[in-house]
């Protein structure tokens, strides 16, 4: 009984802390963590009571009461510090204060997920101690912020064989996207795949992207500098069919976009006339034309309100990057700034040997066209007298088009129709027979930019992504850039090392000590 009187109560308080630490630590051993803690708050109550005298009489001394009053004042500061907490989770705001936004989505990513149409589902296979299952746990934290039609579930394929197995899961670190009857798989934890797999199971229509042959167009079977194999990869990850086209056989129905891309013989009048008719029904299309090259085209153009030049843009800029005046650079200030292809971009592109594209100063009725992308100040446009050819092109600035210099144009024209397309129709409104669909056209003053040789050079594969997904009218499908990390590495000298020392490990604590117990000695002569 003299023990419990003693020091039982001390006792269990140690043993109560002890079990709580231990449960912290090892939470797989509750029984023992349990019984341990039980003891331990017997022998507090225990000694409470066999004290009790003691226990009332301290409850009312002046010590008792002032110890009262902080502990008041420390419940009233958590209770707010909950109360923040609390609106924090309900309206929650997360900033990223990285210098590449590591930790943030791309606008085109975060664009998707607030426009997702359904509900999707993320299961993630990964075992409790998988090394990269944080940092797909850190990414799909950041999607399920920006949409609460996300539901996010992992499981260890080794705990639950069942779930693995109904999924048919093989290796470890296999994400399933799921919506609808959709599914979508990869083993990549990065964006890209995440947002590609999320953009395969919510869009049910195929989208097919047609790319002209024939006429010496880029060939997308041709991995060397000047195919378009790279374009063609970017393509299908967003989930297009990309096919080519034989115009002799005329436009297919299911054709989303048509891709004309640097024709090097003129088209056949036929094929001239398939394409009018193309864009006349409120079909997409996406022009490309070299210097020195007529496919004819022209007529088709003109109707709605632009024009290729026959010049070359010349561009002293291009000079500061490495390159030659015949590769003008689009700058990153260049793009219009509300055109949904280019109003978020905003990186430098290339487009080697080009001509400048021209918008008519007087529209035909129901286009609209804007200046897309403009090289800098200091660029200008000369005409071509087939010096190109020769390989010796004399420089004469200040003759032909001062820049800034247009160097693509995207239009637009309402175009009425009984029946539109199927691949239009979806998108068409309803209401009685006659629908009102919209033509596209994006035309480029050359193709090069989007070859294999300058696909991956700063923005230009973007650029052709972007413009691609807006005549496909999915402005959100585009390119998503990859962050890189960079390295945070702080070197500091012998002298800095000392102060941060001295001021942080020791002045810091030293000082809180000083003041603590300045406190104590100040409340202990009252």
């Amino acid at each position: 009984m003299n023990f419990l009187r003693g020091i039982g109560w001390g006792l269990g308080a140690i043993l109560v802390a002890l079990a709580i630490i231990v449960y912290g630590m090892v939470p797989e051993h509750t029984r023992y963590v349990l019984i341990v803690g039980a003891f331990g708050l017997v022998l507090v109550v225990a000694g409470l009571v066999l004290n009790r005298d003691r226990v009332v009489a301290a409850l009312k001394g002046r010590r008792v009461r002032a110890a009262g009053a902080s502990a008041g004042y420390a419940l009233t500061v958590l209770a707010v510090i909950a109360l923040a907490n609390f609106l924090a989770a309900r309206h929650h705001k997360r900033f990223d204060l990285t210098e590449n936004k590591a930790f943030s989505l791309s606008e085109q990513t975060v664009k998707i997920l607030e426009s997702l149409p359904r509900e999707v589902t993320v299961t993630a296979f990964y075992r409790e101690a998988e090394p990269t299952r944080q940092k797909l746990e850190d990414l799909l934290a950041e999607y399920r912020y920006h949409s609460p039609k996300l539901t996010v579930r992992y499981i260890d394929p080794d705990t639950h064989p069942g779930d693995a197995k109904r999924y048919g899961i093989t290796e470890y670190g296999t994400i399933v996207v799921e919506s609808g009857k959709n599914e979508s798989r990869t083993n990549t934890p990065d964006e890209e795949s995440l947002t590609n797999a999320m953009i395969k199971v919510t869009k049910d229509r195929e989208r097919v992207v047609y790319f002209t042959t024939g006429h010496g167009e880029r060939d997308l079977s041709v991995s060397e500098r000047n195919g378009l194999s790279l374009l063609k990869g970017e393509l299908e990850k967003q989930h297009y069919t990309v096919k080519p086209l034989v115009l002799s056989q005329g436009v297919p129905q299911d054709a989303t976009v048509v891709v004309v891309a640097g024709p090097q013989k003129p088209l056949l009048q036929a094929e001239v006339k398939m394409i009018e008719e193309f864009l006349q029904k409120g079909g997409h299309l996406l022009y490309l034309q070299d210097p020195e090259t007529d496919p004819g085209l022209g007529n088709v153009l003109s109707a709605y309100g632009v024009a290729v030049r026959s010049d070359v843009v010349v561009d002293k800029v291009s000079r500061l990057f490495g390159g030659d005046y015949l590769v003008p650079l689009v700058p990153a200030d260049g793009y219009d700034e509300f055109h949904p292809i280019t109003k978020t971009f905003r990186f430098q592109t290339f487009f080697p040997i080009a001509s400048s594209v021209e918008i008519k100063s007087s529209l035909p009725t129901g286009v609209t066209a804007t200046k897309l992308a403009q090289t800098s100040p200091l660029s200008w446009a000369q005409p071509d007298n087939g010096e190109l050819k020769t390989g010796h092109l004399t420089l004469k600035e200040g003759t032909g088009l001062k820049g800034p210099v247009p160097i693509a144009a995207a239009v637009t024209r309402k175009v009425d129709q009984a029946s539109p397309p199927p691949t239009q129709a979806a998108s068409s409104k309803e209401g009685g027979n006659k629908t009102t669909a919209e033509s596209r056209l994006v035309v480029f003053g050359d193709s090069d930019f989007l070859s294999n040789g300058y696909f991956n050079a700063s923005g230009n594969g973007d650029l052709a992504l972007n413009v691609v997904a807006w005549l496909a009218e999915q402005e959100d499908l585009v390119s998503i850039r990859p962050k890189t990390s960079l390295p945070r590495i702080v070197i500091l000298s012998p002298q800095e090392v000392r102060l941060y020392f001295w001021s942080i490990v020791a002045l810091a604590p030293v000082t809180i000590a000083v003041v603590g117990v300045g406190i104590w000695w100040r409340r202990k002569k009252l």
